[in-house]
């Protein structure tokens, strides 16, 4: 690996996370990078590892859906800065990908990346992007916004949902929910 990054936890156990450069010393670069491409994988509980995607540039934050049958992922790339869906089959392999939204555009206007995220149990995407917090519905529809003050680059959900903190720069933000 690189610099396994972000995780997440399958109801049956199973381990989705992240692999981009962002560890290394000397960043892409750098001369103990162990492989060519930055990757998303899944470890299972048997320990077996299996690398699902090695084509996103930057891959960092990570979520599952409730449902467990589609992974999200942030692309932490200036130059194609998106959110990915992949369908997930019964065994956990990928068998479709596509952009849930690209904000590469948005860079140039707002600080900040795609990079942590995090899904409540109704399905709604939080996910820290360019200017702060970017809602999404269950069915992928952008809800909103929540600007925060500096680079959003992570978020988290109290276990009953009424709270998310946010990490932005030097911050840590709360903000209830209704």
């Amino acid at each position: 690996f690189n610099s396994p990054n972000d995780a997440v936890l399958a109801g049956d156990g199973d381990l989705y996370f992240t692999d981009p450069p962002y560890g290394l010393e000397k960043g892409p670069g750098d001369p103990l990078r162990e492989i060519p491409f930055h990757g998303i994988y899944k470890a299972d509980t048997n320990g077996q590892v299996t690398l699902l995607d090695s084509t996103i540039s930057r891959p960092n934050g990570i979520a599952l859906t409730p449902e467990g049958n589609k992974l999200i992922v942030a692309n932490s790339d200036p130059s194609r800065a998106a959110w990915f869906i992949f369908d997930l089959d019964e065994k956990g392999a990928v068998t479709n990908r596509s952009v849930l939204l690209d904000v590469t555009a948005e860079t140039a206007q707002a600080r900040g990346l795609p990079d942590g995220l995090k899904i409540d149990s109704r399905g709604t995407l939080f996910a820290s992007g360019p200017g702060g917090i970017w809602i999404f519905s269950s069915s992928q529809k952008l809800l909103g916004k929540i600007r925060v003050p500096g680079v959003a680059s992570n978020c988290a959900l109290t276990a009953d949902e009424k709270t998310l903190f946010i990490t932005a720069d030097s911050l840590v933000l709360r903000v209830k929910m209704r």
